[in-house]
């Protein structure tokens, strides 16, 4: 195990792959998140990551997409077929996440549950191996950005989640890479160190406001806000005017999910 987190640090710095957010995004939200993390939430995690950030696992479950679940006890063959933890949920016709993660015999791919899950077990540090404790922190740090995602929600009018080619600044780009990276970078091109520096700028009494409720509650307000992103269809035309009309809706939901980040570690170590 300790090879395989060596191998994956070595991979966050050289894979520069688009997913959710991208590398920028994810480690924004997780610098967030640790600037809000109580001392001794800060202390616990960093005894359970060999004191190491939040910020170096950000991409960790992109990394090992396909490896987590069977490091994690699943066979290839198990129920449903399991091959790949959900990056997504899916929303209902009124915005609220499935629950679960079947339906009619389907498997459901949704995050929310497994943030969920793995927060519970983490309640529990005793009952988990040290490699064990560590993928648990690093999937809720990667989930917890993913759900805060546009393109990574699946309304029932759109379960596409932008697999498909637009065309951005004359050159056709998949809609769901231009909202993992571009949406972002494009505006901050800078590292996530500044980036996180700019965004993180709430007060206490509108983070309480962000980070009341549950997870599921946070899915319900992201999957609103998000939705008019689905209206966008394959082979439409998009400039940087596209980039600035959603830019806010970017760093609102870049900045929640490193507030409500840290609200559910708080909770669970602090």
């Amino acid at each position: 195990m300790k090879k395989l987190i060596v191998l994956t640090l070595c991979l966050m710095t050289l894979n520069q792959s688009a997913w959710a957010w991208a590398r920028q995004g994810h480690a924004t939200i997780a610098k967030i998140a640790e600037n809000h993390l109580t001392p001794k939430a800060k202390k616990q995690i960093a005894k359970y990551l060999h004191g190491k950030s939040i910020v170096a696992y950000a991409s960790y479950a992109d990394d090992y997409k396909n490896r987590l679940p069977v490091d994690l006890g699943f066979e290839p063959t198990d129920w449903k077929r399991v091959t790949t933890y959900p990056h997504t949920f899916e929303a209902n016709d009124d915005c609220t996440p499935y629950r679960g993660i079947e339906r009619d015999g389907k498997y459901v791919k949704n995050c929310i549950y497994y943030i969920e899950k793995f927060a519970e077990d983490l309640r529990h540090p005793e009952n988990l191996t040290d490699s064990a404790r560590i993928m648990h922190i690093a999937l809720i740090v990667h989930f917890v950005g993913d759900m805060h995602c546009p393109e990574h929600i699946r309304y029932p009018e759109d379960q596409t989640i932008g697999y498909y080619n637009v065309t951005f600044r004359g050159k056709p780009i998949r809609f769901h890479t231009l909202w993992d990276s571009q949406v972002l970078s494009i505006k901050h091109p800078w590292g996530f160190l500044d980036t996180a520096y700019l965004l993180d700028c709430c007060s206490p009494k509108e983070i309480e406001a962000i980070t009341a409720g549950t997870p599921w509650d946070w899915g319900t307000d992201s999957a609103r806000a998000s939705r008019h992103v689905h209206e966008v269809k394959e082979g439409a035309v998009l400039g940087m005017d596209y980039i600035l009309d959603n830019l806010a809706l970017t760093e609102s939901q870049i900045r929640n999910a490193g507030y409500r980040l840290a609200k559910l570690l708080n909770e669970i170590f602090g």
